[in-house]
């Protein structure tokens, strides 16, 4: 097998660019520009769907396609998401050693640029040590941070891969996601009675009384170990001397075993409608599936390349399962196994978030060494 070794300074200045770029969710053109510009150096053939106009951002999945060199082999993608949790106007990356990480005041956006990164060094080092390889599809995507939409919005008949990895977790690089949780979202609006808060309380029905009530009697955050549920927004209420008429509420459950989901989201909702009509007021709540579990099987192709491939790479593989979702549970729905692989990102979701240097180069380790193995693979 040729080998090949990671460019530092270049795999650093890549993550450095992109996480330079200010890229929420609906604004990655950027990032996806710069990153269309190295691929297509590399001789992809890329174009960006049309996720962007369904959204209503400025661009689209950069979907990005290149011919293998060894045939018959089975298709792969690889894919990684642009956006980022939150905006990072005015981000300047501080390198310092092994670290990258943001100056405090914002997040870096390793999660998910790390990914995006390794991805593309990945490529280069396919093209200049002239790695046989199959063909390689890569799935760039959009809003992936506001209920993977980007990836929804994707035309499942764009997806030639057969097999396809998601760089999207943390560490150790290695790790590769076999099982991941189902969501269910439900937004509850309470209804009450309004009447003056000090001439004539008896007079109301207070929505925040009745939310409160329910909400205290609710199981929430871990459940069990496969399962989660949150109450993540409440709204109500216009004035301290008003009996609060309405209370908005957006919550959800989540949970890699289906029925244990089913039970947890009929155990908030009844609560929801049962302290509204005990208390005189009304509920209306309104679901809906934020995206599908799923779980690989120990011997899915996809899991025994990875296998083969950590072990050529150096790197102890293991099999984890996680309590979130990524782009991969969309594409699994597609009909297309997917698992998602540590990269390096830390602390995400955070303004002390930070990437290893040293992840990111045994990430794009790992990729070519996955291109290989499928390239390889025969089962």
């Amino acid at each position: 097998m040729k080998t090949a070794t990671v460019n530092r300074d270049r795999l650093i200045e890549m993550f450095v660019e992109l996480a330079s770029q200010n890229t929420p969710p609906r604004e990655e053109l950027a990032a996806a520009e710069l990153s269309k510009a190295r691929l297509e150096s590399l001789g992809f053939e890329c174009f960006y769907d049309n996720a962007g106009v369904k959204v209503g951002g400025n661009v689209g999945n950069l979907i990005a396609f290149k011919k293998g060199t060894v045939p018959d082999a089975p298709s792969i993608f690889f894919s990684a998401h642009f956006d980022t949790v939150e905006p990072t106007p005015g981000l300047v990356p501080i390198v310092d050693g092994d670290y990258i990480t943001s100056d405090g005041k914002t997040i870096v956006g390793a999660d998910d640029k790390c990914g995006v990164a390794a991805i593309v060094e990945a490529m280069y080092l396919l093209e200049e040590s002239n790695i046989p390889h199959g063909d390689i599809q890569l799935l760039l995507t959009i809003c992936e941070e506001i209920g993977l939409v980007g990836a929804k919005h994707m035309d499942p008949s764009d997806i030639k891969a057969k097999y396809g990895f998601v760089l999207d977790s943390g560490p150790p690089i290695g790790s590769a996601i076999y099982q991941a949780p189902t969501q269910d979202i439900f937004d509850v609006h309470i209804t009450g009675k309004p009447a003056h808060a000090g001439a004539a309380p008896e007079e109301g029905i207070s929505a925040i009384r009745i939310a409160s009530k329910a909400i205290a009697q609710m199981k929430l955050g871990r459940i069990d170990a496969e399962t989660t549920a949150n109450v993540g927004i409440i709204q109500g209420g216009n004035a301290t001397n008003i009996i609060a008429e309405h209370v908005y509420l957006k919550c959800e459950a989540r949970s890699r075993i289906e029925a244990k989901l089913d039970k947890q989201r009929a155990h908030m909702i009844d609560l929801f409608e049962q302290t509204a009509k005990e208390m005189g007021g009304r509920c209306e709540v309104k679901l809906y599936r934020a995206y599908d579990g799923y779980e690989l099987a120990m011997d899915n192709p996809t899991l025994l390349i990875v296998e083969k491939a950590a072990e050529a790479a150096g790197l102890e593989f293991v099999l984890r399962v996680t309590g979130g979702g990524a782009d991969a549970n969309v594409f699994n729905k597609f009909g297309v196994p997917t698992t998602v692989l540590a990269c390096g990102m830390q602390n995400i979701h955070t303004h002390d978030e930070f990437v290893l240097i040293s992840d990111m180069i045994k990430s794009a380790d790992l990729i070519v060494a996955i291109a290989v193995a499928a390239a390889e693979y025969t089962g």
